[in-house]
């Protein structure tokens, strides 16, 4: 069942210490998890640092991407997809460094062989992921680290 945005996500309690950058990060997490579900590449960008980010995505094979080349894979990869819903498992962190397990259920919009799929004929899948980010005092993002395990549901 999708949360509605502005309701915290379970994951997002601290677990243990709580830092005093809680709240922050939470709340600065949920406005990247809406960009992401926006399926606009240009609202996800926002949160990217245009000169200093260093972005991998270690599932993909994707390391050391730049700024452009980031735009470019999102446009891609977003524009594939049915149904995104992201659900937070953990943040923990402050406001310069954020770990955040989640989990990702969507459906792809092509098939196994390339082919084209009609939203009903697309298969659920579900990836569960961490990502490792680096925020400057702008709250961009100029380092990430990304890594996830993809399965068929």
């Amino acid at each position: 069942m999708a949360q509605k945005h502005g309701q915290k996500k379970s994951g997002m309690k601290p677990l243990g210490h709580k830092h005093d950058d809680h709240e922050y990060i939470v709340a600065r997490q949920e406005r990247y998890i809406k960009a992401w579900e926006s399926g606009t590449p240009e609202e996800i960008m926002e949160f990217m640092d245009p000169q200093e980010l260093n972005y991998s995505n270690h599932g993909m094979e994707k390391e050391g991407l730049s700024h452009s080349d980031v735009k470019y894979l999102f446009a891609k990869n977003r524009t594939y997809l049915y149904d995104l819903d992201m659900k937070t498992e953990t943040l923990h962190g402050h406001k310069h460094f954020t770990a955040w397990e989640w989990t990702v259920t969507c459906k792809a919009a092509f098939g196994p062989n390339g082919e084209a799929l009609k939203k009903e004929e697309a298969t659920p899948t579900m990836m569960k992921g961490c990502t490792l980010m680096w925020w400057n005092d702008n709250d961009k993002i100029i380092r990430n680290h990304e890594y996830a395990q993809t399965k068929i549901v």
